[in-house]
C-alpha cells in the first residue's frame, strides 16, 4: 500500500477551493490516480489540525498517485506531497493509538440517518470491533458536524451532506489478517467522501 501526505497552502484560493467541497476534494484525489484504470480502493481524511498556514491530507491507496509537484493547477496549491510505500506488519496482542473519521449512520425504513449522541456514536464503532479484528481499549467519539459538497449530474447537481464523527483511543489487535482487509476496505460508509481511513499513529508498550 501507498501512504500519501499532501498539505495545501490555506492563504491560495484554489487550495481554499478545493477544501471547502468534499465533491472537488474527492476529485482532487481520484485525479493523483488516472493513469490507473481500476485504483482499488482510496481512502483519505482531512486532518483537523493546522500547521501554520497549512492543511494536511492523508491518502491511502494501493496504487501509488501521481499527482505533479503540487505548484501547479493539477496540484490545486498544494505546499508539498509527499508520498512512500509502506507494507504494514500488525503482531496479534499489539496495542496502538489510532485515529478515524467515520460517518456514523443508522438505517431505517431503508433510509440512512446520522448519528449525533456520544453513546450511539460509540455504539456504533464498538460495532465494528469484530469485522475489523480488533479490541478497543478507551476512546473518545468527536461529533465533526457535517460535510458539505455539490456533485454535477447530467439534469443538474445534488447537494451532499454527510455526517462525520472522529474516534480516537486505543485498540488491541486481535485478528491480523481480518485487520489488514479492514484497514486496506475502510471502515463504515463514506469512504469516497473523506471517511473510513483508519490509522494507527503508534504503538503502545505492551
Amino acid at each position: 500500500m501507498y501512504l500519501s501526505q499532501i498539505v495545501f497552502d490555506l492563504r491560495d484560493r484554489r487550495a481554499m477551493r478545493v477544501l471547502s467541497d468534499i465533491c472537488r476534494l474527492h476529485e482532487f484525489v481520484m485525479s493523483g490516480f488516472a493513469k490507473h484504470v481500476q485504483p482499488g480502493r482510496v481512502l483519505f481524511r482531512l486532518e483537523p489540525e493546522t500547521r501554520g498556514n497549512g492543511a494536511r491530507l492523508l491518502v491511502q491507496s494501493l496504487v501509488r498517485p501521481e499527482w505533479g509537484n503540487g505548484r501547479n493547477e493539477t496540484g490545486k496549491g498544494a505546499l508539498r506531497i509527499d508520498t512512500k510505500e509502506f507494507t504494514p506488519q500488525f503482531p496479534e496482542g499489539r496495542h496502538y493509538i489510532f485515529r478515524l473519521r467515520a460517518n456514523p449512520v443508522v438505517a431505517r425504513d431503508g433510509k440512512r440517518y446520522g448519528l449525533i449522541r456520544d453513546e450511539a456514536l460509540a455504539a456504533w464503532l464498538k460495532r465494528k470491533e469484530e469485522g475489523a479484528g480488533v479490541l478497543l481499549g478507551s476512546f473518545i467519539a468527536i461529533d465533526e458536524g457535517y460535510v458539505t459538497g455539490i456533485r454535477k449530474r447530467a439534469k443538474g447537481v445534488d447537494r451532499i451532506n454527510i455526517k462525520t464523527a472522529r474516534f480516537e483511543g486505543i485498540l488491541k489487535i486481535m485478528d491480523p489478517p481480518r485487520f489488514g482487509s479492514a484497514l486496506a476496505a475502510g471502515v463504515g460508509p463514506a469512504k469516497g467522501f473523506g471517511c473510513g481511513l483508519l490509522s494507527l499513529s503508534r504503538r503502545i508498550l505492551d
